[in-house]
């Protein structure tokens, strides 16, 4: 976004980019958790409303003196908003209806191969030898995760309509992730969020109101109002600003790796909060992930040009 490659350190930039998928990891675990309590559209639309009473207090001055800039680029600012905030969401937040959190977790793990097709088609970035080895590392990593070392298991994996969602949220979020890089927008990234938000926000309306005639309001309990804060600060303003801020400096395919660390991230919050067991095809999984990454994102040997 408004952050330049060369404003953080690379230190920085990684962080910016590993701390996402631990966020969005937790989305996944609250949202399976509080799916009969919380109907989706509901869950989606009160996560961001209360992302933005959150954030519109630091950023309203800053917004009302970028209005010269926000009209400029209202209908792009509108389209983000509609593909990243609403219907990634809403997507996601309805398959968990449907699928089992396996299956959604093996095809969102197509995200990142999905954000490089798009990056290529896009804005022409392109994979060497060495990247295109350790793309495959991952996926494979996240399959040998999610299949439980098992790859007979992929023969159980039955399709249903909450893995079309899957995919089609997750190619919502490669389209966001490549955009935000092909065209860089000039606000600050306070301002940015704030609007996007605000977008997606109104865009959630129909179907909320849909929604609720449909299976009516969630109950406001302090457990549903504390989940709702979690999504609201962890997986949206955080996350959404550190991955911001990651692809300004990384790019969207190599930032868009960093999302087959969510199969890890879900693993470790499982057996954390749910008693989950660690087993070996964890581990596994886990280094071929983590080799991967540092083959993709390792920069490129600078050849000497003495003789």
């Amino acid at each position: 976004m408004a952050v330049a490659p060369s404003d953080q350190p690379r230190t920085a930039i990684y962080v910016f980019a590993i701390l996402p998928p631990l966020f969005w990891a937790g989305n996944f675990l609250v949202a399976r958790l509080f799916h009969e309590e919380i109907p989706p559209f509901q869950m989606s639309f009160w996560r961001w409303l209360l992302a933005l009473a959150i954030i519109l207090p630091f950023s309203l001055r800053a917004v009302v003196a970028s209005r010269p800039m926000i009209k400029q680029e209202l209908g792009f600012l509108f389209l983000l908003g509609g593909i990243g905030i609403a219907a990634f969401n809403c997507f996601i937040y309805v398959a968990l209806q449907y699928t089992t959190v396996v299956n959604a977790a093996l095809i969102n793990s197509l995200m990142p191969v999905v954000t490089f097709l798009l990056a290529l088609l896009f804005i022409g970035d392109r994979l060497s030898s060495r990247q295109i080895v350790g793309v495959a590392g991952c996926a494979f990593g996240a399959l040998f995760i999610v299949l439980r070392g098992q790859m007979a298991n992929l023969a159980d994996l039955a399709i249903n309509v909450g893995d079309i969602l899957v995919l089609a949220g997750l190619t919502f979020w490669a389209l966001y992730t490549v955009l935000i890089r092909w065209r860089k927008t000039a606000l600050p990234t306070s301002v940015f969020l704030t609007v996007t938000i605000a977008f997606g926000v109104v865009i959630h309306l129909p179907f909320v109101i849909w929604e609720v005639s449909h299976r009516g309001t969630f109950i406001a309990n302090g457990a549903n109002i504390s989940a709702l804060i979690y999504l609201a600060i962890f997986p949206s303003l955080l996350a959404y600003n550190f991955w911001n801020r990651a692809v300004a400096a990384l790019g969207p395919g190599r930032t868009g790796l960093f999302m087959y660390l969510m199969p890890i991230f879900s693993t470790v919050l499982a057996v954390l909060v749910l008693d989950e067991t660690f087993r070996s095809y964890h581990l596994v999984g886990m280094l071929l992930i983590f080799m991967g990454i540092a083959l993709v994102t390792r920069p490129a040997a600078r050849r000497s040009t003495t003789r």
